[in-house]
């Protein structure tokens, strides 16, 4: 099998309420867990930045349902890139909230500004952020 890590940005719809985030979390872990499929997701008030890894049939099949989700709009692919091994081998759906203090001390090298904007960051930024993230162990 060929791995491959996609990452992408969307804006969240305005009508999504806060507490959905947890439920978009559920609904990814149980169908990456059916697809073998890893990632995480970043979110703020505004945004998300997503990453996931596996199989490339099942990432394109699992992103081109994402792309459609009515929750977010302004999808746009980061990146997209085979791998060796995963990033994320154990997180069916990590979940990161991006305007936590301590995730901002993590990044603070890595982002351009104190406010999380995954649309303004060039594809190796990304790739770096996600990068991080494997480091990182308060994800809900």
């Amino acid at each position: 099998m060929s791995l491959t890590q996609l990452i992408y940005c969307s804006r969240k719809n305005t009508d999504l309420r806060p507490e959905a985030i947890f439920g978009i979390r559920d609904q990814a872990r149980a169908n990456n867990a059916r697809q073998d499929l890893t990632g995480v997701l970043l979110f703020n008030r505004d945004c998300f930045m997503q990453c996931l890894e596996g199989d490339r049939e099942q990432v394109t099949e699992t992103f081109a349902a994402i792309s459609q989700d009515a929750r977010h709009d302004h999808v746009a692919l980061v990146a997209v890139q085979d791998i060796p091994q995963r990033s994320f081998p154990d997180w069916t759906m990590g979940l990161l909230d991006a305007s936590s203090p301590s995730l901002r001390a993590a990044l603070d090298d890595i982002l351009p500004s104190t406010e999380f904007t995954p649309e303004t960051l060039p594809a190796d930024t990304a790739v770096t952020v996600m990068n991080r993230m494997r480091t990182l162990h308060f994800a809900y």
